[in-house]
């Protein structure tokens, strides 16, 4: 993921500044941005994230149905602490954006706005916001907007990805990333 903040803020940056994005005598205005990094995820019972009637679901997809399956796009967030790698997540090939809703609880749910959008927003962006975290072979995503809430699965397939608060029994909230 170093590369990913790298490519977006350069080495060691930790917030945006015009220098930031000015190489070799070119604006950034003239620079075109960096892309989204892809990732295909599965969650510690193998199951892999898809569009289920307008929501997304975990599930265990073969054969024919395995073109289903829906990868994470990600940016990072430039105006939140890079060391807690702060990352913009989006599906659809970074066209929409997982939120944690805008009321006082979390609710997750997909809005059709671009991750590179948000990358440009600031402080807007914390709601689509996740803080990745790395154990071992397993990443975990937690809320930026709402600490100690997490993206889960659920044991069962074919349920819808939520936000649940640590340690939740029934959801599962580690995941296995892999780069497209």
């Amino acid at each position: 993921m170093e590369a990913l903040f790298e490519e977006f803020l350069g080495e060691g940056e930790s917030t945006f500044s015009e220098e930031t994005f000015t190489t070799a005598g070119v604006p950034e205005s003239e620079r075109p941005l960096p892309q989204p990094y892809h990732y295909r995820v599965r969650d510690t019972d193998q199951k892999v994230l898809c569009l289920e009637q307008g929501r997304l679901v975990a599930t265990s997809l073969q054969g024919a149905n395995a073109a289903q399956e829906e990868h994470i796009s990600v940016v990072p967030n430039r105006h939140l602490e890079r060391s807690r790698c702060p990352l913009i997540v989006g599906i659809r090939g970074g066209s929409q954006a997982l939120s944690c809703g805008t009321g006082t609880e979390p609710n997750l749910q997909l809005e059709a706005v671009g991750v590179l959008d948000l990358f440009n927003r600031g402080a807007e962006a914390t709601r689509f916001t996740f803080y990745k975290t790395f154990s071992g072979t397993t990443h975990t995503f937690e809320a930026a907007a709402f600490p100690g809430h997490f993206l889960s699965t659920a044991p069962r397939p074919g349920e819808a990805v939520a936000l649940t608060a640590q340690p939740a029994a029934t959801a599962i909230t580690a995941f296995y990333l892999q780069r497209k």
